[in-house]
């Protein structure tokens, strides 16, 4: 009788679990459960799990950010829960960047070659009997372009220049030409000394130069100058004797007798020129440089004149003295 009661009893207890876990089924079908996706760094989360007698488990999976400087990558993973089923979307994206490399080209050493200076002149020598001459020069001159502008333009007197005309008959004036170039297109100066008072100068030099393309290529055409110096003391000795003088001496140039207007000068150095020479002369006679001293023979005439007037009263105050002191010497006596 008991058995049978725990027999009744048992099966009552297996009904009613039979009914609640069917309800309990029926329930879990029709919830829904929602959760949002969480983030997390460096760290996972473990699911979350319902369960009851009859067990129905939903999974997420947060989204995980990974970020380097250089290359970089990230990973995105999205994960929608629902009551029956799990679903999950992953997306990669990797973004590589090569390092950037800025090269700065080398500077490109630059030279700079300074304008060559144009060649000095050469000396030359011309014996033209009455006058010996010995020098080197240079010209420094205006000239007009092919833009008609104005230039300055330099000129050697070449040291080969052959002697033209000169005239020597004359005891006053005498002169000598130099002339070069292409016979179509002579070129020439002219100097002219004077002898005045027993004393020698240059008195005047005449220029013809024709402006020559390939001596100046800027030059305008068929461009000829007249160049004109007229001096007064330039070169002046005694008479028989030979002017010198090395340092360069600078010789003014304009285009009329006038002197007006001054385009150029001459430069001339290591000059030794002597004039009025005798039919037998050779070579030159004694030299009279021009950096010599200048000063007139009435300087030290004057000097020694006032030593004499000095000694002179000097002679006579002694004279005078010794005599007063005779005098005395007599009367006391």
């Amino acid at each position: 009788m008991f058995a049978h009661k725990l027999v009744l009893l048992g099966t009552t207890l297996l009904l009613l679990s039979s009914a609640v876990h069917s309800q309990s089924s029926i329930s879990l079908k029709d919830a829904h459960f929602e959760e949002a996706p969480k983030t997390v760094e460096t760290t996972s989360e473990k699911p979350l799990t319902s369960s009851s007698s009859s067990s129905s488990t939903s999974t997420s999976t947060s989204t995980t950010t990974t970020s380097t400087a250089a290359p970089t990558t990230s990973t995105t993973t999205t994960v929608k829960p629902s009551s029956s089923s799990t679903s999950t979307t992953t997306t990669t994206s990797t973004s590589t960047e090569p390092p950037k490399t800025t090269t700065t080209p080398a500077p490109v050493p630059t030279t700079t070659h300074a304008p060559q200076p144009y060649p000095g002149p050469k000396v030359g020598t011309w014996n033209a009997s009455c006058i010996l001459l010995t020098m080197a020069a240079q010209l420094n001159f205006t000239y007009e372009t092919k833009d008609g502008k104005m230039a300055h333009g330099l000129y050697n007197i070449p040291a080969n220049a052959s002697i033209g005309d000169h005239v020597c008959d004359s005891q006053t004036i005498q002169t000598i030409q130099l002339s070069w170039g292409p016979t179509t297109s002579v070129q020439s100066m002219l100097m002219q000394f004077d002898n005045k008072n027993a004393t020698t100068v240059l008195s005047t030099i005449q220029i013809h130069l024709s402006v020559l393309s390939e001596d100046f290529p800027d030059a305008k055409e068929n461009q000829t100058l007249q160049l004109i110096h007229r001096g007064s003391d330039e070169f002046k000795t005694p008479e028989k004797m030979s002017y010198h003088c090395t340092r360069p001496q600078m010789l003014n140039l304009t285009e009329t007798v006038d002197l007006k207007p001054e385009i150029g000068w001459l430069s001339v150095s290591s000059v030794q020129v002597e004039a009025f020479r005798g039919a037998d002369a050779k070579g030159f006679s004694a030299v009279h440089d021009c950096d010599s001293s200048e000063t007139s023979d009435v300087v030290p005439i004057a000097v020694g004149i006032a030593l004499a007037a000095l000694i002179l009263v000097v002679l006579i105050s002694y004279l005078c003295a010794r005599r007063r002191s005779t005098t005395r010497g007599y009367v006391s006596f």
